[in-house]
């Protein structure tokens, strides 16, 4: 399974691109870092797994890339962009909040499905598993970890390249 940084690489690096190349004026830093952070958004079930084993004894396998890691999670914030698309939170537009949880939402639910492990995209209506596993599981911690030093070297050249971050430092 993809670490945590992982999750939220990929999706703050891409929406980073997209607010660069496609739209600078719409998609400010604000959503580049919440579509990252939504980038852990699904694994929300592992703690819901912590809550309910409190109460009921189940399986982490009968929470953890269930509901949270089906296609039907980030269309529901889809659907709430498109609800709220004419109403601002702190000049935020909620809009543009939605689109980039659903975003890392998904990236997030491509990342499992497609580097390691299955899930099941169309739960509940089916328990079909999906995944392509590229990545075995004896591999997956050296690669996972390696993976995460090359995005985050990757996303801090591109961030020099295009906004001098070392201006900052």
């Amino acid at each position: 399974m993809p670490l945590a940084v992982t999750h939220i690489l990929i999706p703050l690096v891409l929406a980073d691109i997209y607010r660069d190349h496609f739209a600078k004026k719409k998609f400010n830093l604000h959503y580049v870092v919440i579509a990252g952070i939504a980038g852990l958004l699904p694994d929300i079930d592992v703690a819901v797994f912590w809550i309910v084993n409190l109460f009921k004894d189940v399986g982490l396998n009968e929470i953890h890339r269930t509901f949270t890691h089906s296609l039907i999670f980030p269309l529901i914030f889809l659907f709430l962009a498109f609800l709220v698309s004419n109403y601002e939170f702190k000049r935020l537009k909620l809009r543009y909040v939605f689109f980039a949880i659903a975003f890392g939402a998904l990236t997030h639910i491509l990342l499992d499905g497609i580097l390691s492990g299955t899930l099941m995209p169309f739960y509940p209506f089916s328990l079909e598993p999906f995944g392509l596993n590229l990545i075995g599981n004896k591999l997956s911690g050296t690669f996972f970890t390696g993976l995460d030093a090359i995005l985050l070297v990757i996303w801090l050249i591109h961030e020099e390249i295009n906004h001098k971050i070392s201006d900052y430092i």
